[in-house]
């Protein structure tokens, strides 16, 4: 049975070595990137190859010519190259048939996305959902990939293998292994909803971003608080919630969640949905752009192409350039100013710019408030609590119909509350 901690990334034929690659793609960009993923698994990029097409190959995606080409290339390095990565999603199909031809294991972006993920899972929520989203990703590539996994095992190139009747056993395992998974998952949903049940009358700010845009940095330095930041790709996979200012009324939360990055794995979206669904329940999107990047315009928009998918597109939205203090020469500067033109610029190192960002966000909702005058009869004791906790109370007096109140709601929250049956006016 395949095991949620074996690597989609074959092994190094070098114990004392990394593992190395052979990359193959259509743009220079995305196989920079690549290079920062496969780093980040661990494997060094020996060498690769950039060749845009006009039309992709049906049953290889790359022509078969230039496979042959790479092959020649890769065989004259004699046995340095461990493994192809391949910078698109192939299919199964289009997977064996390039290992065919290339000789060698091959794993497309995809895999290699997935891989991350599975390293950096830390809480039993993220572990299912990235699990889940592997197995979907491994069950149509099962005999391709069985190789890899037999050489994790200790078994070897040369073995004759497990056999066909194993990968049938597999097979029946890893779906019902995806069925517990699933089940998992609708628990582990409905615990979510509970949560967000419980802060629904609370003022929340979804930070999003581009992966390692420096969005946990800038929660660590919005809330004063300690959320694991480090300069990988997606070191953060759960979504986080920290007091923006929990002396405001109503309390206002920030929300730090799962980065995005291009061609992510549409089995990652739909396994990651109860923690994207955090996004959709915001009250105001905070984009976060890494300004330092050269990429910081198609990352810019590939975000909120993903925030167009969730539906979320429609939401209010911040957008800050983050990595300001990374901008060295006034080339740089002109460049991060055309990227998002009239986004602020800042360093969540900066405490001093973090803090007018905090303000600005505060300000933000101000403008949200509504002025209501209401009398809340006495026997309305839970409205009444939640009045203090959620408004800024200005006048209270107790008549004869019950206590007379004039407070300061957020316009969702006065909805949420159903205070207009108690108004007896209102200025906005």
């Amino acid at each position: 049975m395949i095991e949620n901690t074996e690597s989609l990334l074959p092994r190094s034929s070098h114990p004392d070595l990394p593992a190395r690659a052979f990359t193959l793609g259509v743009d220079e960009e995305s196989l920079n990137e690549l290079d920062r993923l496969l780093d980040t698994c661990g494997v060094e990029t020996l060498r690769r190859v950039c060749a845009p097409m006009r039309r992709i190959t049906s049953g290889t995606y790359f022509g078969t010519g230039k496979l042959d080409e790479v092959r020649l290339e890769a065989e004259a390095l004699g046995d340095e190259v461990d493994m192809f990565i391949i910078d698109v999603e192939l299919t199964p199909r289009q997977m064996q048939n390039v290992e065919k031809i290339l000789g060698k294991p091959v794993l497309d972006r995809a895999g290699v996305i997935l891989e991350i993920f599975s390293r950096h899972a830390r809480t039993s929520e993220a572990k299912t959902q990235v699990e889940l989203a592997k197995l979907q990703y491994v069950l149509p590539r099962l005999a391709h990939l069985w190789s890899h996994f037999e050489r994790q095992r200790g078994g070897g190139v040369g073995n004759k293998g497990m056999g066909e009747k194993q990968i049938e056993v597999d097979r029946r395992l890893v779906k019902r292994r995806i069925q517990i998974l699933r089940g998992r998952l609708t628990t582990i949903e409905k615990e979510r909803k509970v949560q967000r049940t419980s802060r629904k009358d609370m003022l929340k700010v979804a930070i999003v971003g581009y992966t390692n845009a420096g969005k946990s940095t800038l929660l660590n330095a919005l809330t004063e608080s300690r959320v694991l930041s480090e300069d990988k790709l997606f070191a953060t996979l759960d979504a986080t919630v920290r007091a923006l200012n929990p002396d405001s009324h109503p309390p206002i939360v920030a929300i730090d969640t799962v980065g995005f990055i291009q061609n992510i794995p549409t089995s990652l979206i739909a396994s990651f949905r109860s923690t994207l669904e955090e996004i959709r329940e915001a009250d105001l999107v905070l984009h976060v752009v890494d300004a330092s990047s050269s990429q910081a315009k198609e990352q810019y928009e590939t975000t909120c192409e993903v925030l167009k998918e969730l539906e979320c597109d429609t939401k209010e939205k911040m957008v800050v350039l983050n990595k300001s203090d990374l901008l060295k020469t006034p080339a740089q500067l002109n460049q991060a100013r055309l990227v998002v033109p009239g986004a602020d610029r800042l360093s969540a190192f900066d405490l001093e710019a973090v803090k007018k960002l905090r303000t600005r966000i505060l300000d933000h909702f101000k403008t949200r408030m509504e002025t209501w005058e209401l009398v809340i009869p006495y026997h309305e004791g839970k409205l009444q609590s939640q009045l203090q906790e959620f408004g800024a109370i200005a006048q209270t007096r107790y008549i004869e119909k019950g206590i007379f109140m004039q407070v300061k709601l957020d316009s969702s929250i006065a909805q949420k509350l159903g205070v207009r049956r108690y108004a007896t006016s209102k200025n906005d």
